[in-house]
């Protein structure tokens, strides 16, 4: 495990907003990940709004997405755009870091720079489905990181853009997790985001929703019979709602 000391983190910080600000104008709006790009709540709101226009979706996870990233297509992409050699160089240092067996694949998932990386190397995919929509050849397409959505109005759609989405899968050395995934009718519904979204309903809280709720109480328990510390209990329990609702809430409408 990659271990950040405090001036690498700075500079990890410093040299992340550097490569944002070239990196980013070329990430599209799907990904929403992305700082500017939404979040959550836009993953989640615009799957919600365009449900009544879909009968049909399909749900898929990235298997291992981080670590079987290749070097050599993230530097092909980075050398594309206008970041000068120094902060390429950067990347690459970057991505050796995780890399002690020379393999070529994979970047620290929990690093600041990952999630820009790893935009930017799905950003083929995004751009396919983008062109699917504007024929109107699928309803919405939603990517948050790992975690993608396709919406369809008839089946022969949906079959399309899964097959496009394998191909592109496919040529980045990726793969679809065999388990997490969810195909059918939007009337079923399917979790998203630690969301349970069914077209026709309310948003509710997924089930995996409830059971980090439920370890939040067990941990806070035990935390609270281990020290009896009233205090460092409190604010455990506050950063935990802060980064609960800050990275799942959404606004109603």
């Amino acid at each position: 495990m990659a271990r950040w000391t405090q001036p690498a983190r700075r500079v990890l910080r410093r040299e992340t907003h550097a490569v944002a600000q070239i990196l980013r104008p070329r990430i599209p709006r799907s990904c929403t990940h992305v700082r500017s790009h939404g979040g959550v709540k836009a993953a989640v709101r615009q799957i919600q709004r365009r449900m009544s226009k879909a009968r049909f979706v399909a749900r898929f996870d990235i298997a291992a997405c981080y670590t079987s990233m290749r070097h050599d297509v993230i530097e092909a992409q980075v050398a594309a755009t206008d970041l000068d050699v120094d902060r390429r160089e950067f990347i690459a240092d970057y991505l050796a870091l995780p890399d002690s067996q020379g393999a070529g694949v994979g970047m620290v998932a929990s690093g600041g720079l990952s999630p820009l990386l790893g935009a930017l190397y799905l950003a083929s995919l995004d751009r396919r489905m983008a062109r699917l929509c504007q024929g109107k050849r699928l309803v919405r397409y939603v990517r948050y990181m790992d975690d993608i959505v396709l919406l369809a109005n008839t089946r022969w759609q949906l079959r399309r853009g899964i097959a496009a989405l394998h191909e592109e899968i496919v040529r980045l050395g990726l793969r679809l997790h065999r388990v997490k995934r969810f195909i059918g009718r939007t009337t079923k519904g399917f979790d998203f985001l630690g969301y349970r979204i069914r077209a026709g309903a309310r948003l509710r809280p997924s089930a995996e929703g409830l059971r980090r709720l439920h370890r939040l109480r067990e941990r806070a328990r035990r935390l609270h019979e281990r020290e009896g510390d009233w205090h460092r209990l409190r604010q455990y329990v506050l950063r935990w709602i802060f980064s609960w609702t800050t990275s799942l809430r959404v606004p109603s409408g």
